[in-house]
């Protein structure tokens, strides 16, 4: 099936907001996701084509965070509190979770859509729940313990296996173990999203399940998304949003469950 002029407006539409929303607090792929299903992209091959383009759209939000902060005289501070080791854990917990989406899609095509369906609905829960606060200083973190780095594996095998609101589910873990800010959060975030995207999305390539006439249009779109969300995020301009995309997730999910796309 081709796309037609009408679907690539779409998806670049959806591109640039997913991508925004998906560097300010996580969720963006709520957006993109459903839509691609509702295009007649197969379940898994949106899922996999997703993956690969969320790890350039992440890498673009970091880049344009960290310059961001360079610029504003704020050079990251907290490298020591949060280290590179959850980057790795998430990054490998990806893989399992690519491969277990694949193996379940095998199995039952029909399956796998219910479940991303509820998987998209449960996500939009923990979207909406409350940040908890932070100070202001972020040096103010705590070390890393256990627990912490068992979420960095669980958000790391759901990354790969849906990946769809994974952002939240990580900025919560990082405000609430480490007691990070959430500009900190989501500046350390998006380095996990992209090694977890760029993990699990190579799985699928190499499963080829992709689709490149959407990874065309749609990885331009999440890069100028990214960017936007990187200078957004920097003001503290994810309050607006994310009711908005909450309750358009929602929808979307529902819609998804009950056959309607």
């Amino acid at each position: 099936m081709d796309l037609d002029w009408t679907q690539i407006v779409a998806i670049v539409a959806a591109g640039v907001v997913g991508g925004a929303v998906n560097t300010l607090v996580g969720g963006g792929t709520l957006i993109v996701l459903p839509l691609l299903v509702f295009l007649g992209i197969d379940p898994l091959v949106a899922n996999g084509t997703n993956r690969i383009c969320v790890a350039f759209q992440a890498g673009v939000a970091g880049w344009t965070m960290n310059r961001g902060l360079r610029r504003q005289e704020q050079p990251p501070a907290t490298a020591l509190t949060v280290g590179w080791t959850p980057i790795l854990l998430v990054g490998l917990a990806a893989i399992p979770g690519a491969w277990g989406a694949i193996e379940i899609e095998s199995i039952d095509k029909g399956a796998f859509r219910e479940l991303m369906g509820w998987v998209l609905l449960v996500a939009v829960g923990a979207f909406l729940l409350p940040r908890p606060k932070t100070t202001q200083d972020s040096e103010s973190g705590t070390r890393p313990g256990i627990f912490f780095y068992a979420g960095c594996l669980l958000c790391g095998f759901y990354g790969g296996f849906i990946g769809a609101g994974v952002g939240a589910f990580i900025v919560l873990l990082l405000t609430t173990s480490l007691r990070l800010t959430v500009v900190d959060a989501v500046r350390w975030k998006v380095w996990c999203v992209m090694a977890m995207s760029a993990a699990s999305g190579t799985w699928y390539l190499a499963s080829g399940v992709i689709d490149a006439r959407v990874a065309i249009p749609l990885i331009p779109a999440y890069g100028v998304g990214a960017y936007l969300g990187g200078r957004i995020a920097l003001r503290g301009g994810d309050r607006l949003l994310r009711p908005i995309v909450a309750l358009l997730s929602a929808g979307l999910a529902l819609s998804i469950i009950f056959g309607v796309v």
